[in-house]
């Protein structure tokens, strides 16, 4: 088992409604002022009212999206250059948890939708912000570290180190 994997493992203890789902998580080169990213094969089903269409002469296409069932985290290659592992596992345990959040939040099907038909869903508004620290901080509890006070230092920190590896 690689670290990414064992560090995945530790950070699902605090998403108890992603249990069963498989979910992977591996480094790549990602593009810069990015720690990580989630992927996943949304499915699409086309649906249309054969009644409606062969009567009337016209019927709207139904797009029903499904959630995937199998997703794949991908963390920047770069965070690879910090040489301490401890220092490592926290900002990439930080980067998972980000994207796990997505995953309970089903952010990558509304992604999926077509541009112009978006529903308008800020992703990364104050609340999520504040539920990845509280899981972050969830994990690092079971870790036996203790908890982080305020969520401007932890990003302060994350950034300087961010900023070092010119990521």
């Amino acid at each position: 088992m690689n670290e990414l994997e064992e560090w995945l493992k530790e950070c699902m203890n605090v998403f108890p409604s992603l249990k069963g789902m498989k979910i992977e998580c591996k480094y790549k080169k990602l593009p810069k002022n990015t720690l990580g990213r989630i992927k996943g094969k949304v499915f699409m089903k086309r649906d249309i009212d054969v009644e409606t269409l062969l009567i009337e002469g016209k019927a709207k296409v139904k797009i029903k999206r499904e959630k995937p069932r199998e997703y794949e985290i991908e963390i920047n290659e770069k965070l690879k250059g910090i040489k301490k592992e401890v220092i490592r596992k926290q900002i990439v345990q930080h980067t998972i948890i980000h994207e796990l959040l997505h995953i309970e939040n089903d952010d990558l099907i509304s992604l999926t939708k077509d541009y112009k038909r978006r529903k308008k869903k800020k992703l990364h508004v104050k609340e999520f912000k504040n539920e990845v620290f509280k899981r972050y901080n969830e994990v690092r509890k079971l870790n036996g570290l203790p908890p982080i006070e305020r969520k401007e230092g932890l990003d302060m920190a994350i950034g300087k180190i961010v900023r070092e590896l010119e990521i």
